[in-house]
């Protein structure tokens, strides 16, 4: 199927899907920056500003993920991404002219059921249209976009918070979004347009399954312990941080899209490039290695993760921000491998698709939604400062993520046909 494309418009149809998979982390990044103007304008508490950021955004986002890919497994995936982001865009600018509490949560929803759906489909699409020997840079190119994007919707945001309100940024961002979908639609490679029926795919292993496998498998337990457990942590830190950096240490919205912004770029993307090349040389054919990695990685995430929340100096928080960015990013590539290592192949794609429904509902919804409680819930004692504790009891997560990830690395038990293939 790749051979039938011609290498223009496959690199034009990646393009489109590249710039797809940073705008769908833009316009969630532009939330955060602007959350308490939008609390302030909208007579909201720091629970509610929880739930518009995290439940509302995750729950929906879960729901509609699932029936949109199994769409896009048999049907004209350029549509499905193009519809997808001509949804988020619309729902990006609806933001903007959000009067209350639940327009605005009806917005979140839109823009989440709007981004379920791309990248499952982005990658269904890319995988068929490249030769294999060029797939596994091609799906870590979509992956790294997403690190360009949360630094990305910062950076823009913080800029142009210097010259317009919340209100007409969410349209600047939203409306050409839409120009966007557009494009896809128009421009994009789709080896099913025009071909009649769509061949139908295999029946695919269902979720159940795979939860059944995992409450089965000792090691699998733990890895779903800490998949619970660190995105907790790690999206309170993500969702909150720009709040942080400008109740805190009084930054301004420029100053903090800027170096937040940086500060994510430079931990999420080294963070990545260090697991995937220290997983590929140590821990191929070693679960337990992979366990202990990043589960150090974890440990060491906590103290950093402390000095970012008490350091009185801006930049030093910054720096520990990095820091513990990048040790707490070691632990998903390994995890991944290590989990991948324990089940069928046939299980393979379906693994991923729970592991990141777990890491969803977990952490943009969990981690987001408690972090403004605890705040509501210190803000009596604390005053602004209300999120120095809320962060720091979320920080302990990372605790209970370290040891369930050396758990699973001593209980992990390779399946003998991936031992064979090694």
């Amino acid at each position: 199927m790749a051979q039938e494309i011609s290498p223009m418009r496959r690199n034009l149809t990646f393009g489109l899907m590249f710039l797809v998979a940073i705008l769908s982390y833009v316009d969630r990044q532009i939330f955060t920056l602007f959350q308490d103007d939008i609390k302030l304008e909208l007579g909201l508490n720091d629970g509610q500003l929880g739930l518009l950021t995290g439940m509302s955004f995750a729950l929906f986002y879960a729901i509609a993920a699932f029936p949109i890919a199994r769409y896009a497994d048999r049907g004209d995936r350029r549509l499905v991404v193009a519809l997808c982001v001509m949804v988020w865009s619309a729902a990006t600018a609806l933001c903007g002219v959000a009067n209350s509490f639940w327009q605005m949560v009806l917005a979140r929803i839109g823009l989440a059921a709007g981004e379920a759906g791309a990248g499952p489909a982005s990658i269904s699409l890319l995988t068929e249209i490249f030769p294999p020997e060029r797939r596994t840079i091609v799906i870590s190119s979509m992956l790294a976009a997403s690190a360009i994007g949360i630094s990305a919707g910062l950076w823009l945001a913080g800029w142009l918070s210097q010259f317009f309100n919340w209100r007409e940024v969410f349209l600047i961002v939203g409306l050409p979004g839409i120009l966007i979908g557009l494009a896809v639609w128009l421009f994009s490679a789709e080896p099913r347009r025009g071909k009649g029926d769509v061949v139908v795919p295999p029946q695919q292993i269902g979720m159940a399954e795979v939860m059944r496998t995992m409450a089965g498998n000792v090691s699998l337990r733990w890895v779903g312990l800490l998949l619970i457990m660190v995105p907790v942590t790690g999206f309170a830190f993500i969702i909150w941080g720009a709040s942080f950096f400008q109740r805190v240490h009084g930054m301004t919205k420029a100053e903090t899209g800027f170096w937040l912004g940086t500060a994510m770029a430079v931990g999420l993307v080294i963070g990545n490039l260090a697991a995937g090349w220290v997983a590929d040389k140590w821990g191929k054919d070693n679960p337990r290695f992979n366990g202990w990695f990043a589960g150090l990685g974890l440990l060491a995430a906590f103290p950093l993760a402390m000095l970012f929340v008490y350091s009185a100096n801006p930049y030093v928080a910054l720096a520990c921000f990095v820091g513990m960015k990048f040790v707490m990013t070691l632990h998903l590539g390994p995890i991944i491998a290590l989990s991948f290592a324990q089940v069928p192949v046939a299980m393979r794609a379906m693994m991923s698709a729970t592991i990141n429904m777990l890491i969803g509902l977990a952490g943009t919804g969990v981690g987001g939604t408690l972090t403004g409680f605890l705040s509501e819930a210190y803000a009596p004692g604390f005053g602004e400062m209300s999120l120095r504790p809320a962060l720091a009891t979320l920080s302990c997560c990372l605790i209970v993520g370290g040891i369930a990830a050396i758990m699973a690395g001593r209980t992990a038990k390779p399946l003998k046909e991936h031992i064979v293939e090694a």
